[in-house]
């Protein structure tokens, strides 16, 4: 069976998940820095490293630099505290967090340079630009191969999209590792599938399954040793 869609969408969600750790390869943070002492090495960690990929791709200034780390320990601790707060749904520390996000992107906006605001612009641009592919792929994938009606279409289409927001909310969550962004975004795949699943009729279902079956497979032989 042919699964190109398939697993062309895993390699853009892929891209998705291993692509922004490229901020958290830099080097450990100066202790002596005011933000690490005021912050500590859990909120200063995170926010050195997206500091190091905001000064290479907005070639900053020192002074902005030292203008925009505070800030961004600030944003690595509100949103820690956000994750641990027990009383919140998903959905609410969901919305915390981007509203943490982006009054702290407001800010640092602030600091830039006209032509530093465009190129700070255009990198949110393309993360979204590249979680929107995926969706549109997916649900195109699950529309061609499992025959879908119009009906079904129609109501797991809102199902992607919500999707599409919680894996871009994760991603550009600078709190969290690598490991961890990988993992919430699986748990955020594995929810919209189940919930698609529920939609399906048990034809669908078995083809689906297969699909996923497939796509996992391939993913397997490309991790394996020697590939």
């Amino acid at each position: 069976m042919k699964i190109d869609c398939m697993k062309k969408t895993m390699v853009i969600l892929a891209a998705l998940t291993f692509g922004c750790a490229v901020a958290f390869a830099a080097p450990a943070p100066d202790s002596n820095s005011p933000a690490y002492r005021n912050g500590g090495r859990a909120a200063q960690r995170p926010a050195h490293n997206f500091l190091q990929e905001l000064s290479e791709k907005l070639n900053l200034t020192d002074e902005q630099k030292a203008a925009i780390e505070p800030i961004l320990v600030t944003e690595a601790n509100e949103i820690k505290a956000v994750h641990q707060d027990s009383s919140l749904s998903d959905e609410q520390k969901q919305a915390k967090v981007k509203e943490i996000r982006d009054n702290s992107r407001e800010k640092i906006n602030a600091l830039l340079t006209p032509e530093q605001q465009k190129k700070f612009a255009e990198m949110k641009g393309q993360a979204g630009s590249r979680v929107r592919e995926a969706f549109h792929n997916r649900l195109s994938m699950i529309a061609e191969k499992l025959n879908l009606t119009d009906e079904q279409k129609v109501a797991i289409k809102p199902i992607l999209a919500t999707e599409v927001n919680d894996i871009t909310v994760v991603m550009q969550d600078n709190s969290l590792s690598k490991e961890q962004k990988q993992t919430k975004i699986s748990g955020i795949r594995e929810a919209s599938d189940t919930k698609i699943n529920a939609l399906l009729t048990p034809e669908q279902q078995a083809k689906w399954a297969k699909l996923k079956e497939n796509a996992k497979q391939e993913r397997n032989k490309k991790d394996a040793p020697g590939k």
